[in-house]
């Protein structure tokens, strides 16, 4: 990719990303998610868009933690974001279905892409309150939706 990605500038604390920024981001994000089978999804992709926080009825969205791969401190934070990601498929039961979401995402996200998808970063999901982005002036978010697709395996169970 010969453009800065992902558009650095629009992630520095109390800098509010543009609509088009978050939707350049969700739209790469979701290019890369298409590396990702239907049967390691489940048969339910999930794909990111970008929602006004106001059209928006939860405490919680998502949002994106860019962590530095190239650097050997990023890749220890990385290391433990594949660590919550396990923990977190062992213990699905115990979680609401934002934070599943994320899980799906960001397990999907670790399994097909690289630093060279996003110039040495890595992106990991986030929940995070709707009341501090509010706060920061940020007035678009991150939110999903899910589209069920028919597998074989998926028709046996």
């Amino acid at each position: 990719m010969t453009e800065e990605f992902p558009p650095f500038e629009a992630w520095k604390p109390g800098s509010s990303p543009s609509r088009r920024q978050l939707e350049e981001v969700a739209g790469r994000l979701d290019e890369v998610l298409t590396r990702y089978s239907d049967k390691d999804w489940a048969y339910s992709r999930v794909a990111l868009e970008v929602r006004p926080l106001a059209e928006l009825d939860a405490p919680y969205v998502l949002w994106l933690e860019w962590i530095p791969t190239a650097l050997a401190e990023g890749r220890k934070a990385f290391k433990n974001c594949e660590d919550e990601v396990t923990w977190g498929e062992h213990h699905s039961s115990e979680l609401g279905i934002l934070e599943i979401v994320s899980l799906r995402l960001n397990r999907a996200l670790m399994s097909v892409s690289s630093q060279e998808d996003f110039n040495g970063c890595r992106p990991v999901v986030r929940m995070m309150k709707r009341s501090e982005l509010e706060q920061a002036g940020i007035r678009d978010a991150f939110w999903y939706k899910v589209s069920e697709v028919q597998g074989d395996q998926f028709d046996n169970r």
